[in-house]
């Protein structure tokens, strides 16, 4: 098992895939998430996984997905977004 991992001060951000599968090629940690480039074993197909955890606070919103859109456009490749957003689309 293969684990890159954060921990800020109020909770922390996990990502873990399988060594004998998935090759870390790439990554970045942000103050909100963390950006892991892998790269499959079986047939060489490159993909980025982000997890986040947004911040609570609404003056911290613009920051986090500033931060989501730096780290999206550094790889023209399929991602998978996941983790705590913390935000309500629609009250």
């Amino acid at each position: 098992m293969a684990v890159f991992a954060f921990s800020g001060r109020l909770g922390g951000i996990i990502i873990i895939w399988d060594p004998q599968v998935l090759e870390l090629v790439d990554s970045y940690i942000g103050t909100f998430s963390v950006c892991c480039k892998l790269k499959s074993l079986f047939d060489d197909f490159v993909r980025v996984l982000l997890g986040v955890y947004g911040p609570n606070g609404d003056n911290l919103r613009s920051a986090f997905f500033e931060e989501l859109v730096t780290f999206m456009s550094i790889w023209d490749i399929p991602w998978c977004v996941g983790g705590d957003f913390n935000v309500v689309r629609f009250p």
